[in-house]
């Protein structure tokens, strides 16, 4: 399934930052493929699981077991730099969450960058197993791409199924993956 990125504060369409996303889920991966219009470039950190999200990124949270506030936070910088999380959100976006790292040594998830202009294409891949996942539950999720212009933190937030907040750790607009 192709998704077009909204705003994720309103709603509405950014076509200065279009962005779209191609979720895949095969017999053992699910793979997110965005193309991201207009950017800098800019990264925050290079370094695995530090602070990108301070930077332009690509994002998914993904919720494969039956408690919907539990659930991976993925991103993935254009320097390709890569931020893996469980996440147990207890409610009031970001203000109540606990954050758990996953360890380099026990990192499952695989990207790649390609620069096309001021353009660029982020895609990542989770095995299936590492994140839990039951035929029965599913797979919950929804996809962001922060666009920072530059450095101006979470500038522009976009959303597959926006939040209609300035915060994307809301579990309530998670979206059931549809298997084509």
């Amino acid at each position: 399934m192709i998704y077009q990125l909204k705003n994720s504060r309103t709603g509405e369409a950014i076509p200065e930052f279009e962005t779209t996303v191609e979720v895949k889920k095969t017999k053992t991966h699910l793979t997110f493929d965005f193309y991201c219009k207009n950017t800098q470039f800019y990264s925050a950190d290079d370094k695995y699981n530090g602070p990108i999200y301070g930077g332009d990124v690509c994002e998914a949270f993904i919720c494969t077991g039956e408690d919907i506030m539990k659930y991976y936070e993925i991103e993935v910088a254009p320097n390709n730099c890569q931020f893996l999380y469980k996440i147990v959100n207890h409610g009031g976006m970001n203000n109540n969450i606990n954050t758990y790292p996953i360890p380099a040594e026990e990192n499952f998830l695989t990207s790649s960058v390609e620069k096309i202009g001021n353009d660029y294409r982020v895609k990542f891949s989770v095995p299936l197993d590492k994140i839990g996942y039951d035929e029965k539950i599913g797979v919950r999720y929804n996809a962001y791409r922060i666009e920072t212009e530059g450095g101006i933190t979470d500038k522009n937030l976009l959303a597959i199924n926006p939040t209609m907040c300035d915060k994307f750790h809301v579990p309530s607009c998670f979206i059931k993956l549809i298997e084509d």
